[in-house]
Formats: C-alpha cells, structure tokens, sequence
C-alpha cells in the first residue's frame, strides 16, 4: 500500500502543479474581464454575472460561455479583444452559454402576457435575408388552418416588416378593446389572427437601435389578444444576432422552421441556424429549401438554377428528416405582391398546396412526437477505447473510435460535389478517441477528436445504422 502511494506522488504533484497554473490563469482571465463595465450599469461584466463558465484545458484553449442577451455579441468582441495581450491563450473560444433546464419552460403556465392561451408556438427562421422566409411562414400559417387548427401568425421583423403587404393590409391601423386599453386586437384576415409592427408604424421607416427592438416585438406579441390557439408562426427577422436569441429566450419557442436556399452561402448560414436553435433547446422541426428548381413551361425540363442544393447533405449530417424543397414558381411572387396567399389561390391539388400541405403536416408530426426529448446517450469507454450510444430502452452499440473517426461527414472529409471520401482511413490516427461529445438538438451528436478534428456530427439514426459498423469483442 506504501508503495503505491509513493510511486504516485509525481502524477499527484503533475496534477496539483497543473490545477494551481489554471487557477493562476483563470484569475488572470477574470481580473482583466473585471476591467469591461456593462453599458446599463456601473458594474463589470463579471460582478454582473455575465461569465457564466470559464475553462482552460491542458492545449492552452479558453472556452468562456457568456449570458445571452441583447448585448452577447458586443460583450464578446470587448472580450476577445481584451484577451490578446497573453500569448499563452493558444486558442480562445468566447460562445453562448447554454439554455438552463427547465422542466416547466414549455408549459403555458410560463408564457407570458396573451400567449398562456397559445399551445404551441413555432419560429419560422432565414439566418439570412432574400429567401422568402415571409412567404413560406404565411403559407404555411394557412395550411396548418387547413389542417382544422387554430392558428396566428406573428411579424417579428421591424426593420422590414412583410405581412402587411402579404395579406393586403398596408393601411390598417390597430385598435385597443375599451375595457382593456393597453392590450392590443389582432387584425383578422381569413379567419387568421395576424400582427406585426408594420400595422403600427403605417408608412414610416422604423429607425430604432438594437437594443430597443427586442423589447418592442416582445411587448408587441404579449400584448396582442391572441385568445385560444393551436399555432402560433412568428416570422423571424433574418439572422442569428441578439434579436433572434432575445425572441427564442422570451417566448420560449416549441420548434424552428429554418429556410434556406440552394446556394453554398446559404448553407452555411442554416448550419449557423441549427447551431444557434440547438444552444436554446429548440428544436429544428424542418429545413425548407426554397427557389430549388422550376420546370419550364416550354419543354418542361426541370432546371436547377443554383445547383444541386443541400438538402441531401443536410439530412445525412444532420439526421434532420423533415427537409423538402419547394420550386420556383411565378405565381408565389404574383399572388404575394397582391395580398393573397398562395395556398388559398391555387387549387387545393396544385403540386404548392400539396407541398406546404406537407411541410405543414411534418411540423405537427414532429411536435406531437412523443419521444422529442428522448435522445440516446454517447459516451466514451476508455478502457475498451469504444463509443458507445445507448437509447432509452438500454439497447447499447458499440463502436471503435477509429471507425467513427473515418466515417465523418463533414465538408472537410467527404467532398460536397462528388461525394468522393476524402479522409482515408489508412492516414488516421490509429488511436484517435473522443475529446469531446455533446448532444446536438434532439438529432445528433457533435463530437472533438483528439486529433483536432472539430466539424463531426453524427445523427442517432446513422449511429444505429449498418453503415457505422458495430464492435463486437
């Protein structure tokens, strides 16, 4: 027993040594962040509590999860800046801090001001302007109408309001009832409840900064008499800045719509998307790839205008099974431009309705799927050098680490055209295993590796898959 202890006093002392440099660091760390005051208050940053984790790894990389509100992204470039003056930082990772758990989030009792009365309530969301995001959250307000539910549609956007335009409503004004003159009646078009600022600011421009906007919207939406409904769509403004995270924070969202278009950079904006809905627990109930393709009316051959597109990528690295394409197709843009939705246009088999007939029947499916919050567990063994994923019923399945490794996905092991495998498996590390495994949304799981790699996300469903080879000791 002796001498056991004495032959482990240098990994002891390896240990402490190591524990008292980060200590020594981290004080460092939150002695220059004291210096950031906060712009509402005389207070710094950390007495504010906006720090809400500091950690430092052995490589040297800071990772600082901040608090999320409408001054994250001011707050971290004061901090990445403030941080450049120690070169021992190697690598410096400044994100959101996730969404605290909540068992009672989600339940009505927690919506505030007129949305206690709505169930479910659904961001539809762009990460970037110009891809019909309005449209396609209109439409499918009115297709879920179909469906026999009780819906409201939400403009969230002030800087550019489109609903008014949308339903033909560019004059009306709005209307508080006489018993209760701070709340605010919703404008009716087709049996649908409807709000947005352009009903309040008529023909003005709104110039507003940043911080205020939230509020307003906020304030705006709570304030309505939404009454009983089954669905309420807020049209997200474009993006994923502090508005968007403010909104997903106030009105704690049941599931997001992302749209996207086929170009690359819109792609890469709907990863954002997906990232920033995954940190706030919501999850992503359908990718809607829009303007994909159109038929023409003269040899009707199908055309791509912009490619390919990404649905399939999307679905096969990020296990998002909910994700259809809707055509180009002029008579969206013309009945649009005159105030009429489509969906209420065009026949009720036209191949539009039969589309937003589905995105609105896979919205619904997804948010009544029992199990949404049941996602397996992957965890690393160390002594067998295996993940292992492991679902709510116990089943487990096993699989070594080089296997996972070589089966990545991502744009820097598979080539996006050819679908051609650009990492071999011959020129891996041998004894790559996990640095770090967290869940992504209620899909996927995100995984570090130890050779640096940091772009691998593995949907349960392919984990399970015959595709990823199970170990069998």
């Amino acid at each position: 027993m002796l001498r056991r202890l004495t032959t482990s006093v240098p990994s002891i002392n390896k240990l402490y040594f190591a524990f008292s440099v980060n200590e020594e660091y981290k004080i460092q760390i939150l002695n220059r962040l004291k210096e950031i005051k906060h712009s509402n208050s005389q207070k710094d940053i950390v007495s504010n509590g906006y720090i809400e984790n500091l950690t430092i790894d052995q490589d040297g990389r800071v990772i600082i999860d901040l608090k999320l509100d409408q001054d994250y992204r001011k707050i971290k470039a004061l901090c990445s800046d403030a941080l450049k003056q120690y070169e021992w930082i190697k690598n410096l990772d400044i994100r959101m801090a996730p969404k605290k758990e909540n068992v009672f989030t989600q339940t009505n009792s927690q919506k505030r001001g007129n949305l206690q009365n709505v169930n479910k309530i659904i961001a539809v969301s762009s990460c970037k302007g110009g891809v019909g995001k309005s449209t396609i959250a209109l439409n499918l307000t009115f297709s879920l109408q179909k469906l026999g539910f009780k819906v409201g549609i939400f403009d969230a956007d002030v800087y550019g309001p489109s609903l008014p335009t949308l339903i033909g409503k560019e004059k009306q004004q709005l209307y508080a009832p006489e018993d209760k003159p701070k709340e605010i009646l919703p404008i009716e078009f087709n049996g649908v409840k409807t709000m947005s600022y352009g009903f309040a600011s008529g023909n003005q421009k709104a110039i507003i900064r940043g911080p205020m906007v939230s509020s307003i919207v906020v304030q705006l939406v709570q304030q309505t008499q939404w009454q009983n409904l089954d669905y309420l769509v807020v049209d997200m403004p474009p993006g994923t800045g502090d508005i968007q995270i403010s909104l997903c924070q106030e009105l704690n969202f049941d599931g997001a719509v992302i749209v996207t278009t086929p170009q690359r950079l819109s792609f890469i904006d709907v990863v954002k998307g997906i990232e920033m809905f995954d940190v706030l627990k919501v999850p992503t109930l359908s990718v809607v790839e829009n303007m994909a393709e159109y038929v023409c009316p003269n040899c009707n051959h199908l055309h791509k205008p912009f490619g390919p597109g990404y649905i399939n990528m999307l679905q096969k690295q990020f296990g998002i099974a909910s994700a259809l394409s809707i055509p180009l197709y002029g008579d969206i843009s013309k009945y649009s431009d005159l105030g009429s939705p489509v969906v209420l246009t065009l026949p009720d088999d036209h191949t539009i309705n039969n589309i937003y007939r589905q995105l609105a029947n896979n919205v619904v499916n997804e948010l009544n799927r029992t199990d949404l919050t049941k996602t397996p567990t992957v965890r690393y063994d160390t002594g067998k050098r295996q993940v292992i994923i492991r679902d709510f019923d116990g089943k487990e399945k096993p699989i070594k680490s080089i296997e996972l490794r070589s089966k990545c996905n991502c744009a820097l092991c598979v080539d996006e055209f050819t679908g051609k495998r650009l990492n071999q498996k011959q020129k891996l590390d041998q004894e790559v295993y996990p640095y770090k495994i967290e869940p992504k949304g209620n899909y996927a799981v995100a995984i570090v590796w130890s050779d640096g790699h940091r772009s691998s996300i593995y949907p349960y469903k392919r984990l399970w898959s015959d595709e990823i080879i199970e170990h069998k000791s």
